[in-house]
């Protein structure tokens, strides 16, 4: 009787654990397939999204001012901007320019958006070359299909 019940124990763990897994697989994949990231080698590219997607732009400088989307009824910006952790590599003096930003964005509609960010300065007292001033991201929108 011990060991039978040791057994359906041991079944319905199994079962159990092998539910969670499928259903933790399942929503991990979903949501990795809602959300886009791009950082600053998109600058100057063209990113695709479905309705109900979202965008995250990271910069690596908080030099940067991100004006945001050309058209919120297609692409809404969640929020202010925000600064990420420092990361080790940036050390401990200021005026480096080096804390990476974040601005998060939804795709709410069809249609086509150009994200635009700025900077006039590459580092304490050290002003950026023209190429290096403007991040300019195009974004399409598409419909749920």
């Amino acid at each position: 009787m011990v060991r039978t019940r040791s057994r359906w124990t041991a079944v319905i763990t199994l079962v159990a654990c092998a539910v969670l897994l499928v259903v933790a697989g399942c929503s991990a994949t979903g949501s990795a397939d809602s959300s886009l990231v791009v950082r600053d080698g998109a600058n100057g590219h063209t990113v695709s999204l479905t309705v109900g997607m979202r965008l995250e732009v990271i910069l690596a400088s908080d030099y940067w001012t991100v004006q945001g989307s050309s058209r919120p009824h297609v692409l809404r910006q969640d929020g202010p901007t925000s600064q990420l952790p420092t990361p080790p590599s940036c050390g401990a003096i200021p005026g480096m320019g080096c804390v990476p930003i974040r601005t998060d964005f939804s795709a709410v509609a069809p249609g086509t958006v150009v994200i635009t960010a700025s900077r006039a300065s590459c580092g304490e007292a050290m002003r950026c070359m023209p190429d290096q001033q403007h991040f300019i991201l195009t974004v399409v929108v598409r419909g749920k299909t």
